[in-house]
C-alpha cells in the first residue's frame, strides 16, 4: 500500500530539507558576487545571488536549464542579449530560457540579492560572452 512507503517524518526534518530562509543563506563578499547553494536535485537547483554595488553576474546562457532569477533585494540592470539593459528591482521576477543570454548588474547604492531556479537537465552547462 502507498501509505505503507510513506516515509515518516518529524517537523524539524520537514523545516530542514523544505524550508529555507534567504537571510540565513546570504552572504555578502565586497570582493566578488556570491553565488550561495541552498540545495540542488537531479531536477533543480536554488541559490541566493548576493551583490555589492558595482558587482556583476557576468553574461551567460545555459544549453540545458531554464533559469528563472527572483529580485528580492535592491536594484540593478538585466542583460537580456549582448546589446540592451533593462533595469530590474526588488519584486520583478525575470525568465531565461536554454540558449538565451542573461546577466546582472548591482547598479544601485545598497545591496542586491535575488534567488536563481534552474530546472532541466543538470548540472547545467555554462558558456560565458
Amino acid at each position: 500500500m502507498m501509505e505503507e512507503k510513506a516515509m515518516i517524518m518529524s517537523i524539524d526534518q520537514i523545516m530542514a530539507e523544505r524550508v529555507f530562509e534567504i537571510d540565513k543563506i546570504a552572504n555578502f563578499d565586497q570582493d566578488e558576487p556570491q553565488k550561495n547553494y541552498f540545495y540542488e536535485t537531479d531536477k533543480t537547483v536554488g541559490a541566493v545571488w548576493c551583490l555589492e554595488p558595482g558587482q556583476e553576474v557576468y553574461i551567460h546562457s545555459h544549453s540545458n536549464v531554464d533559469d528563472m532569477w527572483v529580485c528580492v533585494e535592491g536594484e540593478g540592470v538585466y542583460f537580456p542579449d549582448l546589446e540592451n539593459e533593462i533595469p530590474i528591482r526588488q519584486g520583478m521576477v525575470l525568465l531565461a530560457k536554454p540558449d538565451q543570454i542573461h546577466g546582472m548588474r548591482n547598479t544601485g547604492s545598497e545591496r542586491f540579492m535575488f534567488v536563481g531556479f534552474a530546472a532541466g537537465n543538470l548540472p547545467m552547462d555554462i558558456t560565458r560572452y
